[in-house]
């Protein structure tokens, strides 16, 4: 378990609790990642890039439930510049002042829903007494993520919110999950940044208020 997992949800910290006591065979508890397909890839006939890229400043920051989370802020940062040059829209991405003056700023909101931890919480235990042959756990992270780009000083700002989600389960529990599995804690998460951005920047591209 990576740390940046350990740090966004209460969840998944949970039950990866449940399995760090020992309670469950490795063979029936190994842990499955799942990213939402509901937001799913920029396709290439959706995807508009300017005529023009010009360089953008980056504000970044990981928030829990609204509030800032400096160390998830700080173990994500690095998908999440990655994911914004890789969407080419911009000629360069920095975390200081550039050129024309604009910037991104990114809020990526990790909401705890109360009634699923508590069900979570739940199941871990079922799943800790059966030692995972008879049941299981699936635990959901929901994300918020909402960038604002300003072109430059003055400007209107243009604004978009983008819903993305991450699932996680282990043992035997019998049911459909609604996303496509990766490979790792690491690779689900860089994945979710990644597409949740991506999404994000095409949506202010796309608006005719950016400067082309």
């Amino acid at each position: 378990m990576t740390r940046v997992f350990k740090r966004l949800t209460r969840p998944v910290r949970l039950l990866l609790a449940v399995l760090l006591m020992g309670l469950v065979p490795a063979a029936a508890h190994a842990a499955k990642w799942y990213v939402d397909n509901t937001l799913g890839e920029v396709k290439p006939e959706e995807k508009v890039l300017p005529k023009n890229p010009k360089p953008v400043q980056v504000i970044y920051e990981f928030q829990r439930d609204g509030a800032a989370h400096a160390r998830a802020t700080k173990e994500t940062r690095g998908y999440a510049l990655a994911a914004l040059t890789g969407t080419g829209a911009f000629a360069s991405v920095a975390e200081t002042p550039v050129a024309e003056g604009a910037v991104l700023k990114i809020r990526f909101n990790n909401v705890v829903k109360k009634e699923e931890v508590d069900k979570a919480k739940r199941e871990g235990f079922r799943a800790g007494l059966g030692f995972g042959l008879f049941g299981g756990v699936v635990a959901t992270d929901y994300y918020v993520v909402t960038l604002e780009y300003v072109a430059a000083p003055g400007a209107a700002p243009i604004v978009t919110t983008v819903n993305h989600a991450l699932h996680m389960k282990f043992g035997k529990k019998d049911v459909e999950i609604p996303g496509t599995e990766v490979k790792g804690v690491k690779l689900a998460v860089e994945t979710v940044v990644r597409q949740a951005l991506a999404r994000g920047v095409n949506n202010i591209v796309s608006d005719p208020a950016f400067p082309q």
